[in-house]
């Protein structure tokens, strides 16, 4: 996988996630909105993994 060279991390994870785009986090949203949508992010992702696994069988 190719990382982004030119975004920080967390921006890039919250536009590539369709959750913000750059404009938005450039202008109306400040830097706490950046940290709840990175947790809303990763409790989605968390949230999808368990599902998947029950799914499967294999959850516990």
């Amino acid at each position: 996988m190719v990382d982004y060279v030119n975004v920080p991390r967390t921006i890039a994870t919250v536009i590539s996630s369709g959750k913000a785009s750059k404009a938005e986090l450039d202008s109306v949203l400040g830097v706490q909105d950046l940290w709840d949508l990175l947790e809303i992010i990763q409790v989605d992702a968390h949230n999808e993994r368990v599902m998947q696994e029950t799914q499967n069988g294999s959850g516990t």
